[in-house]
C-alpha cells in the first residue's frame, strides 16, 4: 500500500517490505505526529495554509493514534501520517502538509525528540542508581574488604568506598550525557530535503513551537547529519562498558570460592542438573547485553559513514542501533539497581582476606618513610620482612585511616555517601 511510491508506478510489495522501516518507526511516531501538529501551526501563523485546512488538520492530529500509524503498507511512519490525513481530510485540505518540509527534517527532527524522551528516562535510573549506590555505601562504610589490580588483592579499602566508586562512574556519565542532550535540543526543522525550502518559515520559531532550544543552522547537515546519534549512542555504550567491569566484579564475588556476595534470590538461577548452583543470571545478561551495546554503536557508525552529506535510506538503518543501545543501558541500570539494593555482602569474609593478604603494605611503608626512612628502603624493608613472613604490618583500621579526599578512610566515605543521600529523593531509595 505504498503512497509516495505509487507516485512514480513503483508498488512491488518484495521491495516496500525490504526498504519499510515502520518496524523501527514504533519508537518515533508519537514524535513524528508532534513534529508535524508544530509544522502545521507554525505553516497557519505564516499564512501558508489556509487557516480552516490549518484547524482541521490540527483536529485530526490530535485524534491521531500513533501506534496504528506502524501497522503496516507503507515505507515508513511520515508516508503513513500523512496518507492517513488526506484519507481523512481529503486532498483539499490534507495535502497540505507536504508543503514546506521534506522526510528528511522531518525524521531527523522526531530522532532528536525521541532521543531526547529517551535519555530522560535515562537519566532517571542513572539518578536512581547513585541513591541506591549512596545508600548502600553508607551502610557499608566501614566494611574492610581487599581492592584488587590486576585481579590480585592490592591495597586496602571498604565495600562502602568500592560503590562510591561505581557512583562516580554514573556521575560522570552523567556529566557528558548532558553535553549531547544539548546537541539533541537543537531543531533541524525547515531545513528541507537538503537546502532549505520556499515557504517562508521561521525556523526558530518552528523549533520552539515542536519543543527545541535552538537550530542546526546549515540546511544541508540539518537534514542528514548524524553526529547527535552517534554521540549519543557512544557516551551510552561507553558508560555500559565501563558499568560492566563493575558487573563482572559482582559475578565473580558471588561465587562461593570468594564469597563476599549473596545475591538476592530473584536475580539467581540454578541449574538444570546441578541443584547446588545460584548463577547470578541477571548480571551475566546484563553484561552480555554490554557487549552487544559495544556492536551497535559500531553498526551506527559503520552504516552512517561513508554516504556523502545528504540523506540516503541507509541512515534509515542506522537509527536502530542506537535505540538498542538506549534499550540496553534502561533496562540495565534498572536490574543492576535492584541487583543492589537487595544483595548483601560478606564483610567477616572479606576482612579476612584483607588481613590475610598483606593489603596495608604499602600503607606501612608509607608510615615509615614518614618517620624518616626513603621511600623505597622503606618499601624494600616490608617486601623482605613480607617474604620471610614476620613482616609487622600495620592493621586495617590504622591503614584505612588516609587523610587524602577520596580515600578509602571510612569517615570520608560516610561523608561523600551522606552527602549524596541529600540529593536523592525518596522514590529512589
Amino acid at each position: 500500500m505504498g503512497f509516495y511510491r505509487s507516485w512514480i508506478g513503483g508498488g512491488g510489495e518484495l521491495v516496500r517490505r525490504y526498504t519499510s522501516s515502520l518496524q523501527d518507526d514504533v519508537e518515533i511516531a508519537e514524535e513524528v505526529v508532534k513534529v508535524m501538529e508544530a509544522h502545521v501551526k507554525h505553516l497557519a501563523e505564516v499564512g501558508a495554509v489556509p487557516r480552516e485546512a490549518a484547524e482541521a488538520i490540527l483536529k485530526a492530529l490530535r485524534e491521531v493514534d500513533p501506534a496504528e500509524l506502524v501497522k503496516g503498507g507503507f515505507e515508513d511512519v511520515h508516508e503513513a501520517l500523512e496518507k492517513w490525513l488526506i484519507d481523512r481530510l481529503g486532498e483539499e485540505v490534507g495535502g497540505w502538509v507536504g508543503l514546506g518540509r521534506s522526510r528528511n527534517d522531518h525524521v531527523a527532527a522526531a530522532i532528536r525528540l525521541a532521543a531526547l524522551r529517551r535519555v530522560g528516562t535515562l537519566r532517571r535510573a542513572a539518578e536512581r542508581l547513585r541513591c541506591v549506590l549512596a545508600k548502600r555505601a553508607l551502610e557499608y562504610a566501614d566494611c574492610v574488604m581487599p581492592s584488587f589490580t590486576h585481579f590480585q588483592p592490592a591495597q586496602v579499602i571498604t565495600f562502602g568506598h568500592y560503590l562510591l566508586a561505581v557512583d562516580e562512574a554514573v556521575a560522570e556519565f552523567l556529566h557528558v550525557l548532558k553535553a549531547v542532550e544539548d546537541l539533541l535540543k537543537r531543531s533541524p526543522l525547515g531545513a528541507g530535503p537538503a537546502g532549505g525550502v520556499q515557504t517562508p518559515i521561521d525556523r526558530r520559531r518552528l523549533a520552539k513551537l515542536a519543543g527545541f532550544e535552538d537550530v542546526v543552522e546549515n540546511a544541508l547537515y540539518a537534514s542528514g547529519g548524524r553526529l547527535f546519534a552517534l554521540a549519543l549512542a557512544s557516551v551510552v555504550a561507553s558508560f555500559l562498558a565501563e558499568l560492566s567491569r563493575a558487573v563482572d566484579d559482582f559475578i565473580r564475588w558471588n561465587s562461593p570460592l570468594v564469597g563476599y556476595v549473596e545475591a538476592p534470590d530473584d536475580h539467581v538461577s540454578t541449574s538444570s542438573i546441578m541443584p547446588h548452583k545460584r548463577n547470578l543470571v541477571t548480571l551475566e545478561v546484563f553484561r552480555a547485553r554490554a557487549s552487544e551495546a559495544l556492536g551497535h554503536l559500531v553498526a551506527l557508525h559503520a552504516v552512517a559513514a561513508k554516504i556523502g552529506m545528504g540523506y540516503s535510506l541507509d541512515l534509515q538503518e542506522a537509527t536502530r542501533h542506537l535505540w538498542a543501545v538506549l534499550r540496553i543501558a534502561e533496562e540495565g541500570l534498572e536490574v543492576f539497581a535492584d541487583f543492589l539494593e537487595k544483595m548483601k555482602f560478606n564483610c567477616v569474609k572479606s576482612r579476612q582476606d584483607a588481613e590475610r593478604y598483606y593489603t596495608t603494605s604499602s600503607d606501612t611503608a608509607e608510615a615509615i618513610a614518614l618517620r624518616g626512612t626513603p621511600f623505597r628502603t622503606a618499601y624494600f624493608q616490608v617486601a623482605e620482612q613480607i617474604k620471610r613472613g614476620a613482616a609487622q604490618l600495620l592493621n586495617v583500621e590504622q591503614a584505612l585511616r588516609r587523610p587524602t579526599a577520596g580515600s578509602a578512610n571510612p569517615e570520608e566515605v560516610k561523608k561523600t555517601a551522606s552527602a549524596r543521600l541529600a540529593f536523592c529523593r525518596p522514590s529512589n531509595l
